[in-house]
């Protein structure tokens, strides 16, 4: 067969039928209601809380946080909803900060907010495009049960009511996205994201990804519970743009919600492992710090000491915040990262990302195959390194005397594949 990657960049391979073992994407979750009623029925009907409104008043000073450009969310459509519920309520605009969770991603550029949030709402409202290595800009907020200080934003402790916009996708630490998550790591210093990273290091790889409440988890929410996150609307994306669900109200209790419906929606029944997964990361796939959550959903439908090819293409290179994917990569034992962590030579947060790409390398090979990474920095991370898709699948199949047996995974990175279920 003739098979097509969702990105113009990489040229379709053909695949031996014969070795398909099976090709899987999202089941198609295009509900009867439009994106935007579905938004507006979340906001009517908030989960724990009451509606919006209500909660707010004209004297407030409110902060929105909202997730940046790496998010597929639909930011454009739902912030504008809920600044029509604040202007409803009376809250006049000089009042609202729209604040952009980065975390420690890079700063937004001008065209790059307008697409995300709109330029009607950017040209009206007061935003924060944060520097997350400005320590000045962090109050400590508190501690936290892990005995590490709180430390965040001074735009979000400053605020008299909190909203966070965000997405409930599966993620390999948080166990979901969205939720409290837009706080910390969105809202947090380096230190506090990182401190919550690397819990991570504690907790088995199969206890983190898609499991809501986890040990890192307990933490997000925690910390943004305490830094004041008042109120939530997360989406749930489906196929085709569509909006699958949407999820308001407590940070908490909607976020449960939100990720039963998210696990429902993202869970893909395969047939069986295989001694090849060929996987996109679409729409993680922003750099490599994005796009290794395809990777880690590719590592679900490969048999142990198979390979993965992962086909992204990653336009701004490994990281442009984190060059320890380079520097050190993932061909590092975990015991010496977590020596490196222990001795204070290396950051937390970057050290859980080496981690966990280091223990999907140790159940398989992977071949990376991206037009924004050179073949020298690609080996240096510790992937093999192939031209094109056509060229991946062939040294893949190389290593095989026998027929080997291979799965197919179309916009992976949302995907939780789970055999015969």
């Amino acid at each position: 067969m003739l098979y097509k990657f969702p990105y113009k960049e990489f040229e379709p391979i053909e695949i031996p039928d014969s070795l398909i073992s099976g090709m899987y994407s999202l089941a198609d979750s295009a509900p009867a209601m439009s994106n935007t009623e579905i938004v507006q029925a979340a906001l009517a009907n908030p989960i724990g809380a009451k509606h919006l409104g209500s909660e707010v008043s004209a004297d407030m000073k409110i902060v929105i946080a909202v997730d940046d450009g790496s998010r597929s969310t639909h930011t454009e459509l739902m912030l504008p909803l809920v600044l029509e519920q604040l202007d409803a309520a009376g809250v006049p605009a000089e009042n609202i900060t729209i604040f952009i969770a980065l975390g420690t991603h890079r700063q937004m550029t001008q065209i790059e907010m307008n697409q995300k949030y709109t330029a009607d709402v950017v040209s009206r409202y007061r935003f924060i495009n944060p520097n997350w290595k400005d320590a000045s800009a962090y109050i400590k907020a508190g501690v936290s049960s892990r005995g590490f200080d709180i430390r965040i934003h001074k735009e979000i402790l400053q605020a008299d009511y909190v909203i966070g916009i965000g997405q409930t996708i599966p993620h390999m630490i948080a166990g979901f996205g969205g939720g409290c998550k837009i706080i910390n790591p969105g809202c947090a210093d380096g230190n506090t994201i990182g401190e919550m990273h690397w819990l991570c290091s504690e907790v088995p790889p199969d206890e983190l990804f898609a499991v809501r409440d986890n040990l890192v988890r307990q933490t997000i929410d925690e910390v943004a519970i305490k830094a004041g996150l008042k109120f939530i609307i997360n989406e749930v994306p489906g196929s085709h743009d569509h909006i699958a669900g949407a999820f308001a109200g407590h940070p908490v209790l909607a976020h449960k919600q939100a990720c039963d419906f998210a696990k429902r929606i993202c869970q893909v029944s395969i047939k069986e492992k295989a001694d090849i997964v060929i996987a996109d990361t679409y729409p993680a796939d922003i750099d490599f710090w994005q796009a290794l959550k395809g990777v880690n959903a590719a590592y679900g439908a490969v048999k142990d000491g198979g390979t993965v090819i992962c086909v992204t293409p990653c336009p701004e290179g490994t990281s442009s915040q984190h060059k320890e994917l380079i520097t050190l990569g993932y061909n590092i034992p975990a015991q010496q990262i977590k020596q490196l962590v222990r001795e204070g030579n290396l950051g937390k947060a970057i050290a859980a990302n080496l981690l966990l790409g280091r223990q999907l390398l140790d159940k398989a090979d992977a071949i990376l195959v991206t037009k924004g990474i050179s073949e020298k920095d690609t080996k240096a991370m510790g992937f093999g390194w192939a031209p094109d898709p056509a060229a991946a699948l062939q040294m893949a199949i190389d290593k095989y005397s026998e027929s080997v047996s291979i799965n197919i995974l179309y916009k992976a990175s949302k995907m939780i594949c789970m055999v015969g279920e």
